[in-house]
């Protein structure tokens, strides 16, 4: 069975100012740090057997306090998991884009400026966990990614239209997990978890 743990990055400034980051190296703020360490310390008694996470900033500096003390773990950025390309709204606050109220309903109505089709970048992040799948069967995987990048995996895996997407909330510093087994493909263990961490994951005997 693969196990894999999905986690968003930690929080930045401008995840406080509500402002559109796409791949803009934004550092993780203090209250995001902590966050980061608080993954780890929920997570350290946790086997992991790799580390793949978003090339974006902010994803890789979240894995640092996860991979600490855990040299044996290989890290690889995949370009499946990276943010959404929000073209001409990067740098932009939601205050200032007038299309974002129907984007967040139906998202699909609202083509990105300049941005990436929301086809494109689901396909993107099933064709990196389908990679996963290949290279790691039997092992717990732990991935690094954004809010809705996460929100398009979980929707596909559930069978729901794509402008289902924004009825989950993935907060920052959060854990979400999918078992992929012969039982049923795949599990949904948890969604968003923040506290108690260990009691998500599969005993291994």
């Amino acid at each position: 069975m693969l196990e894999l743990l999905i986690v968003r990055h930690g929080q930045t400034d401008w995840n406080m100012e509500h402002r559109v980051m796409g791949d803009k190296p934004i550092p993780i703020n203090t209250i995001g740090k902590a966050q980061a360490r608080s993954l780890a310390k929920g997570l350290k008694d946790i086997q992991i057997d790799a580390v793949y996470t978003s090339p974006v900033t902010r994803a890789i500096q979240t894995s640092q306090p996860i991979l600490k003390g855990r040299d044996s773990i290989s890290l690889y950025e995949e370009p499946g998991f990276a943010e959404i390309g929000y073209g001409d709204w990067v740098g932009r606050a939601f205050s200032e884009i007038p299309e974002l109220p129907v984007y967040f309903k139906n998202p699909t109505s609202v083509p990105i400026p300049n941005g990436e089709n929301l086809g494109e970048v689901q396909k993107r992040a099933l064709t990196a966990i389908e990679n996963i799948r290949a290279k790691h069967a039997d092992q717990r995987i732990l991935a690094i990614s954004h809010a809705d990048v996460i929100k398009l995996i979980l929707i596909h895996y559930l069978g729901l239209p794509m402008d289902e997407m924004q009825k989950f909330r993935i907060d920052n510093g959060s854990l979400t997990i999918l078992h992929f087994d012969d039982i049923k493909d795949p599990r949904i263990i948890c969604v968003n978890a923040i506290e108690d961490l260990q009691r998500y994951c599969h005993v291994r005997k």
